[in-house]
């Protein structure tokens, strides 16, 4: 797929944030109950999201902030693991966490590859998004995954 223009851009990270609703969604359906209303959580923050970037005023790029985000760094220490029905609390954070620093990769790489400004701009914001979600969830997996150890 060719992102060749911001509407293009916006139009794919809004079908992205749908179609991460609906994954959550599914493996919310998966779930044992436990796990079954963290997917759902999940679920209702990317269609949070979703709503967000749709009613994102192009005209407004320019003046949009970017702000510092780091992340704990956990994601790229922990292995990636395929989506199962028998997977603990701890892999579908695992899953999750995974997903959300793939996405920020792909903008931020992307965002590296072109020149116009206003769509370099919605990359880096998207890839932002991104990883504030990711470090919501490392914190999430650090405050209680990590402190069992």
């Amino acid at each position: 797929m060719r992102l060749n223009s911001v509407e293009e851009i916006l139009r794919f990270a809004i079908r992205k944030e749908a179609d991460a609703a609906t994954a959550y969604r599914i493996a919310s359906d998966r779930a044992r109950p436990g796990i079954k209303k963290f997917f759902e959580e999940l679920a209702g923050e990317e269609e949070k999201h979703r709503r967000k970037l749709e009613k994102f005023d192009l005209k407004k790029i320019g003046r949009v902030k970017l702000k510092e985000t780091k992340g704990l760094g956990m994601s790229e220490r922990i292995e990636d693991i395929p989506f199962g029905p028998d997977l603990t609390y701890e892999e579908l954070l695992r899953v999750a966490v995974k997903n959300e620093e793939k996405s920020q990769r792909l903008y931020a790489s992307t965002a590296k590859l072109v020149t116009d400004a206003n769509l370099k701009k919605l990359l880096l914001v998207l890839a932002q998004e991104e990883l504030a979600h990711k470090e919501r969830l490392e914190k999430i997996y650090d405050e209680e995954i990590l402190t069992e150890f």
